[in-house]
């Protein structure tokens, strides 16, 4: 009996130990907010190219009378340093460059944002004239009137391109913790992405849209 309530408790001990084990992704609020932001400047404009804010930057770091100590050290500096966890993040002021070039690998999201920005003037009809608004899942959400069939396939075009920009923030985040990209870390950041996608919404909605707040009131700006 001594034996099966010894083997019992070890049991019971190991099984404890492994729910308790949970992988925290660290999520920097701000910089995914600036980061969400840089790369709408950039992709969502006619004639985006990701290499473009690389080019702008390669003169600063070429000094002038010193060309021949031209140290690549920066961006290496930048790319290489990704073992921050916790609080050492918040020292890291180029955090928000290194989400957005992470997003910039994923072809995805690049082309889902470069598609939601052909239809901004589409859009823009839209919300302005109430038939949609901006929900704080971060979709457009139909609202007063009617649609075309045309605009009901426009709103669903432009929220799968949105799930997908909402997920690569979320994968670039986990990438960028150095953690498994697998369903349980993902789950832990999308609501936390989605969050501050629907932010950026709300703050760039013009007046006289309608905008769902975090408690799910609408309202129009």
């Amino acid at each position: 009996m001594i034996k099966k309530a010894g083997l019992l408790a070890a049991v019971i001990f190991i099984v404890a130990s492994c729910a308790v084990i949970t992988v925290n992704v660290y999520f920097p609020e701000k910089d995914v907010k600036q980061a969400y932001t840089d790369l709408e400047k950039e992709l969502m404009k006619p004639d985006s190219n990701a290499a473009q804010p690389d080019q702008d930057k390669k003169p600063e770091s070429q000094p002038r009378e010193n060309s021949g100590e031209q140290k690549p050290a920066p961006k290496p500096e930048t790319s290489m340093r990704l073992e921050f966890i916790g609080s050492a993040y918040a020292q890291d002021s180029g955090l928000a460059q290194k989400i957005a070039d992470t997003v910039r690998k994923m072809p995805d999201v690049v082309a889902a944002y470069k598609e939601i920005g052909a239809a901004i003037p589409e859009l823009d009809r839209l919300r302005t004239r109430g038939a949609v608004g901006e929900g704080n899942n971060g979709l457009l959400v139909p609202r007063e009137g009617t649609m075309s069939p045309a605009d009901r396939q426009l709103v669903d075009i432009v929220n799968k391109d949105r799930k997908i920009v909402i997920n690569g923030m979320a994968k670039a985040i986990v990438r960028i913790n150095r953690q498994p990209e697998n369903p349980d870390t993902l789950q832990q950041v999308i609501p936390q992405a989605t969050e501050q996608f629907a932010t950026i919404r709300r703050d760039s909605a013009k007046k006289g849209w309608w905008i769902q707040d975090s408690n799910g009131i609408w309202s129009k700006k």
